[in-house]
């Protein structure tokens, strides 16, 4: 088989698909019936990644844009390189000509409208559902996601494999990173993902707030690149007074500070509304943090105690669960096994594996 991954999100910021796509094939592209083709307009990166055996090529993407690259990139590629299979996240091209895989990894924009531009929602509700229902091999990431195309688009359950999200490992000793040094860091609550209303850092924010812990000597962090337009949250970080304020740290770190920005935080908080997935949690879990985990849609299905998770919508819940972690957390040593086994991205490529191997005899 000669499969072809379309791997443009490795020529810009980090997202959650690329960890899916770097996580998935490292543990694929040892099965050497398959030949794989990393396509990227930064061959570089890929190659530190994957690196280089006589089953790994690497092709170059001429275009960075979406729609150069789906109209004549790829099937440029597929034709020139006799592709037989060709990964996708989200959308395909619109010319067909090899069989396809694709991802769809979630569809908030159907699910909370509010969070998301009307012309995104329109335009991405007819490319994700012409990919999905076009797909030879229709893939996701979780039992909700699952649901939501069935409910949405109306595809047969059956059609639909779920490959999960897991962790990436650790290339660096972590020990050695002094976040004292660095950020001046010593206690404080964690969380991790972009800064924008669907992820409720404007819950987390005020509940911080509200219990005063920054009376307490514990700083709040937030990892992850800001949404300028979630004015609620600017908003209301702007009337705190400064001594609050200086308890605040937005960053952006390398993987290997992030790893010990979780193992040495008091409680990484994870306050999302909504979710494909949702990595963060199952980072906190693998790197012995203590967690506090919204309920909501596909977290519900991490299968981790009531007592360290929690409605986002309810303010109150969440300061009392907070306070409670902080004081006597929960152990979730009993739990990791579970989860670490669950979402094991060797398990997880297998599965893959055996998804392309059935496609190929019918």
């Amino acid at each position: 088989m000669k499969l072809l991954v379309d791997c443009h999100v490795f020529d810009g910021k980090f997202q959650g698909t690329r960890t899916y796509i770097e996580g998935l094939y490292t543990h694929m592209i040892h099965h050497r019936d398959i030949d794989f083709f990393f396509a990227a307009t930064e061959e570089k990166k890929l190659k530190r990644i994957f690196g280089e055996a006589d089953n790994i090529h690497y092709i170059h993407l001429n275009h960075e844009g979406s729609i150069n690259r789906l109209l004549f990139d790829f099937p440029k590629l597929i034709k020139q390189n006799d592709i037989d299979y060709a990964h996708y996240q989200y959308i395909s091209p619109i010319v067909k000509n090899c069989k396809e895989i694709v991802t769809i990894h979630d569809l908030l924009f159907l699910d909370y409208p509010q969070y998301f531009p009307w012309l995104y929602r329109v335009k991405n509700k007819y490319l994700f559902q012409r990919s999905a229902k076009r797909a030879d091999v229709l893939l996701t990431v979780s039992n909700f996601s699952r649901d939501e195309i069935v409910r949405h688009f109306g595809i047969c359950k059956d059609r639909i494999h779920i490959t999960y999200n897991s962790i990436l490992p650790v290339s660096e000793n972590v020990n050695d990173i002094n976040l004292k040094d660095l950020y001046g860091l010593d206690k404080y609550i964690l969380t991790v993902s972009r800064i924008e209303p669907r992820k409720n850092h404007l819950n987390l924010l005020r509940t911080f707030v509200e219990l005063k812990l920054y009376d307490k000597d514990y700083k709040l962090v937030l990892v992850g690149s800001k949404d300028l337009d979630y004015q609620d949250f600017f908003n209301y970080l702007d009337r705190l007074s400064d001594k609050i304020k200086e308890k605040i740290l937005f960053l952006q770190v390398p993987f290997n500070e992030l790893v010990a920005l979780y193992k040495n935080a008091s409680l990484f908080v994870f306050p999302s509304f909504g979710e494909g997935f949702g990595i963060p949690p199952i980072e906190a879990i693998a790197y012995g943090c203590p967690l506090l985990c919204s309920n909501a849609t596909a977290m519900a299905e991490f299968g981790l105690p009531e007592e360290i998770c929690f409605n986002p919508k309810d303010l109150e819940e969440m300061k009392r669960k907070m306070l409670i972690q902080l004081n006597t957390p929960v152990a979730i040593s009993s739990y990791e096994k579970f989860v670490l086994e669950k979402y094991d991205w060797q398990r997880i490529a297998d599965g893959y594996y055996d998804i392309l191997q059935n496609e190929q005899k019918k």
